[in-house]
């Protein structure tokens, strides 16, 4: 803790210098007076030595604190400052006084002396005992001004246990319980010392012989004073002879103690021994246990790895055999659509040739596919054979990159190759062409801006191919991986390039295979350098690898290598993902009044499919990813969206979820596009608010046929949407003519005795007046029932400012009629700001939630109705104590056709008409329910702008007064 503020001097007489004249000794005596001297001097401390020396003189509890930190810092000692209290008990720091007190005091003397002289050295604390007996004491000390660390704290301490020091003793045990440096309101110590053994043999030995002497020179037995010493002599002696003695059976008695403590000790360890022992014995079990389970399971391991090699041998023959058969096919189909091409449009109508291409392409992109399984099963089968023939890299590369070219000018970026000719390396000519054709396809794909430099050159041992990108650059934990067979650099649902994650494993071990290999540097949103390294010379030549057969016959180098080249058709790229260069068309339909549908598909093969099927029957937009389909599904509203899942920017899902959230979008049908057919998949996209699932590939006609189904449920919908609104007049006209019969009839039996009372010569005043109130009050009631009919059904074209009183009140006003007689309900209004917004369609929201509440709690039950302002909105609550709603039901409230009511019994479209209402207004509707306990529906609508009036002739503002109470 520390005393005082910084404006406080050093010398102020706070702490005395005998307190600090303990840790001056204990320093000059363990590290040198030299040491000391010259902390002083490095540390320019303002105080000098000499004056701290001078037991008179007085220091700041702050400088005491600073001192202590220097020396212990000094000193490298944890434990300085109680060890220098310690040294208290010393005849160089007490002085005189320490043989005094060795001769005369005890330790219990010393500590109450110690604390009633405490004010005159200690003037920003004092000490109060709370406990004390012959070998014990309980103190508290208080500090006027708070210390900053426990170092005086220790100090104190070690002073307290040096005092048994004094007579040879233990220092005494001393034990803080609690420290105002941690929070507590005073420090507390408890001490616990042995007293010194007392001295009486020498004193009254002394006392006997001098008396003993007194009576021998009084009976002249001897010269009085030769008498008085010898005998005193004696008895001083034979005293100091029996204290000794009692002495020895003390500490006897001490090492009898310790002995039988040390035997105890030995015992316990003894025991200990015995259960390391035991537990070593045990442990050596276990351990030969577990060599043995290691053994069996080593066994068991190295018979699952032969299996797992032998799986492996089947797997890569598999792979081999049915890239083979499958390669029969191709052939024969690519074949087929040469032949349609050869033949000409003159043959073929124009849509026939168009499909012809796209489905060349597509057998393109499967051979190559193809081709990619069956090298990586022959390179891990071991069956992999190499033609080792000189090439030059740099004329290879002039000859490979020309098709490339047309890549790059419909991507607008540049393909250039720069270097000289180098040295010719032995390899395979044809996996050289795999190897440089994946690099330069992926280098070009993942590039949009820029451009892909290919660089040749060689050093003493290699020649080097960089190939160079200015594209997105790839991750740094994505670059460990991504040689990895089967890795994708991006594997979520937003991909935007595609692959089947074997073009980069399959060029890594084309080059290993050649003895070469393949690195990679790159950073994001930079680019990336793929580096290409083979040796040179002949020492690398694998006579085992090298191809024994002879040389097949020549074939067509485009055909041989088709599904490996980019396609230069349509400008479609290999990797089939063409978004960035074929951008999206409308197709007007067979006529204006056709229903629109959005297509939202990445791939332009099969956006241009779907498209092409559609656009005989609808009018068709496209978009080329999730972000696109949802701005024009946002700008145009089309009656129905086909979407893929997986796209760049916003992924299927996600644009789903987007258009969900928005009042124009919200009841769009939308049917989605996949590979994938998991079910898990399937509820994922149903989940999120799909309308329909259809999985790739899948036929044009149920396409056809799910479309239709939506269209047509749609325009149900709609239908339906109508009905309801049908149906909530119904129930108004209905409760309304209820309601009016009661006062109808009233007003119609009061006019016939009204009539014979003014007929009568003498009219009774008294019955005449009481039929005419009767009348008035029929009639206030047919006009109040009127007037909340008109407030309910009032409609408006543009937003107006409203009352919510207003509107719940004329809500419940026409449902009146069916409360039943066991069923409160409460209105407690706390917000009386204006909202905006059109009443006919709000009303139609409260009548919908105040229903479904009224039909929850039956007969008996209460409803309660509450408004309350929070921030910039206004918010209703709508809870009932009903029968409440099943946790599987909640998650579909809002679709449309879903009702929790027995069939016949209603629509399924309130809650979904009440939100697209809500939502329309700006606001959001969520309900909580819990079966058995009832319903809350909170509806939150934005308030009415800053200076606005309400229209509805309710100017109150601010916070209203709770009304509860029972309609009726």
């Amino acid at each position: 803790m520390s005393g005082g503020g910084p404006e406080t001097p050093d010398n102020a007489p706070e702490v005395s210098v005998r307190t600090t004249s303990t840790l001056l000794l204990y320093f000059e005596r363990t590290y040198g007076v030299e040491r000391l001297q010259a902390l002083w001097a490095r540390h320019d401390i303002p105080l000098s030595l000499e004056y701290l020396r001078t037991h008179a003189n007085y220091i700041s509890l702050p400088f005491l604190e600073r001192l202590s930190a220097l020396l212990m810092k000094e000193s490298g000692d944890v434990h300085f400052m109680r060890n220098a209290g310690l040294f208290l008990a010393t005849p160089e720091a007490m002085g005189f006084a320490f043989y005094l007190l060795r001769a005369f005091g005890s330790p219990r003397m010393c500590y109450l002396k110690t604390i009633e002289l405490a004010p005159s050295y200690n003037r920003v604390g004092s000490f109060h005992v709370e406990f004390l007996e012959q070998k014990q004491l309980v103190l508290t000390y208080s500090s006027k001004t708070p210390e900053k660390s426990r170092n005086i704290c220790e100090l104190r301490m070690g002073q307290f246990a040096s005092i048994p020091t004094i007579w040879g003793l233990l220092p005494a045990e001393v034990r803080e319980s609690e420290c105002q440096v941690l929070g507590a309101p005073v420090c507390r110590y408890h001490l616990s010392w042995a007293d010194p053994m007392s001295q009486w043999g020498h004193h009254l030995g002394l006392l006997l012989g001098t008396v003993s002497g007194l009576v021998v020179g009084a009976l002249g037995w001897a010269h009085p004073v030769f008498g008085v010493a010898s005998l005193a002599t004696a008895g001083f002696s034979m005293g100091g002879w029996l204290d000794g003695r009692r002495e020895l059976k003390r500490k006897d008695e001490a090492l009898r103690s310790q002995n039988q403590a040390i035997m105890g000790s030995l015992v316990e360890l003894q025991q200990r021994y015995d259960e390391i022992f035991r537990a070593n014995v045990a442990l050596e079990d276990r351990v030969a246990e577990r060599t043995q389970a290691l053994k069996e399971a080593n066994g068991k391991l190295g018979d699952a790895l032969l299996r797992q090699q032998e799986l492996d041998r089947l797997k890569s023959e598999f792979f081999d055999n049915v890239s083979h058969e499958l390669r029969t096919p191709l052939t024969l189909i690519l074949l087929t659509l040469e032949s349609l091409e050869r033949r000409g449009e003159e043959n073929n109508p124009e849509v026939v040739m168009q499909h012809v291409a796209t489905m060349e392409r597509s057998a393109q992109r499967l051979l190559r596919l193809i081709n990619n399984l069956l090298d990586l099963a022959q390179l891990e089968s071991g069956k992999a054979r190499l033609r080792y023939q000189p090439l030059e890299l740099n004329g290879f590369l002039s000859t490979v990159l020309p098709p490339f070219h047309a890549m790059a000018e419909r991507q607008d970026v540049y393909l250039r190759l720069e270097g000289q000719e180098v040295t010719p390396v032995e390899v395979d000519h044809e996996r050289m062409d795999i190897v440089f054709q994946n690099l330069l396809s992926n280098a070009l794909k993942f590039t949009q801006t820029g451009g892909v430099t290919v660089r040749v050159h060689e050093d003493d041992k290699d020649v080097l191919v960089d190939v160079e990108d200015t594209g997105q650059g790839i991750s740094q934990q994505d670059t460990k991986v991504i040689f990895d067979r089967f890795a994708q650099a991006d594997n979520s649902g937003t991909r935007r390039f595609g692959g089947t994650g074997i073009g980069l494993a399959l060029v890594k071990e084309t080059l290993e295979l050649h003895s070469g290999g393949i690195s990679v540097t790159s950073e994001l949103g930079k680019g990336s350098t793929f580096r290409v390294r083979l040796p040179k010379g002949r020492a690398h030549i694998r006579e085992d690898l090298r191809e024994r057969r002879r040389a097949e016959m020549p074939v067509r180098r485009e055909r041989r290598i088709s599904g490996s080249f980019p396609s230069l058709e349509t400008g479609v790229p290999d990797n089939g993902r063409a978004s960035v260069v074929a951008p999206a068309r409308d197709h007007a339909g067979p006529g204006p009044d056709a229903p629109r549908i959005l297509v939202v598909e990445d791939d332009v093969e099969i956006r241009g499919f779907i498209a092409g099927l559609l656009k005989q029957h609808y009018r068709v937009m496209e978009a080329v990813n999730g972000e696109e389909g949802r701005q024009r599904a946002m700008a145009e509203r089309p009656d129905l969206i086909v979407s893929d899942v997986m796209m760049p920017v916003l992924s299927g899902l996600q644009m789903l979820v987007a258009l969900r959230e928005q009042t124009a979008t919200v009841d769009i049908p939308v049917i989605l596009l996949t590979a994938r057919q998991e079910v898990s998949a399937k509820v994922e996209a149903l989940g999120t608010g799909a309308n329909d699932y259809l999985g790739k590939p899948f036929s044009p006609r149920e396409l056809l046929a799910r479309i239709e189904t939506q269209l047509r449920l749609r325009e149900a919908a709609v239908r339906s949407a109508e009905n309801e609104r049908l149906a909530a007049i119904g129930l108004l006209t209905s409760g309304f003519a209820h309601e009016v019969r009661n006062p109808l009839n009233g007003l119609m039996n009061a006019l016939t005795p009204l009539k014979e009372v003014l007929s009568d010569s003498s009219p009774d005043a008294e019955m005449s007046r009481a039929m005419v109130e009767v009348m008035e009050e029929c009639g206030q009631r047919i006009r109040h029932l009127a007037e909340s009919l008109l407030a309910f059904t009032r409609s408006s074209d543009a937003p107006i400012m409203l009352s919510l009183d207003t509107l719940l009140d004329s809500t419940l006003g026409v449902l009146t009629w069916k409360v039943p007689s066991g069923v409160t309900v409460e209105r407690a209004y706390e917000c009386t700001m204006p909202i905006q917004g059109d009443p006919g369609s709000l009303n139609q929201v409260w009548l919908n939630l105040l229903d479904n509440a009224l039909r929850a709690v039956g007969e008996q039950g209460r409803v309660r109705v509450a408004t309350a302002c929070q921030g910039d909105e206004a918010v209703v609550t709508i809870s009932d104590n009903g029968v409440g709603i099943r946790a599987e039901d909640m998650e579909r409230l809002f679709q449309p056709f879903f009702s929790t009511r027995a069939a016949g019994e209603g629509t399924g479209l309130g809650l979904a008409l009440s939100r697209r209402i809500i939502l329309s207004h700006g606001g959001r509707i969520q309900v909580r329910s819990t079966p058995g306990k009832g319903t809350q529906v909170e509806v939150h609508l934005p308030l009415r702008p800053p200076g606005g009036r309400s229209s509805s002739g309710n100017g109150s503002e601010g916070q209203g007064e709770s009304r509860v109470g029972r309609l009726g």
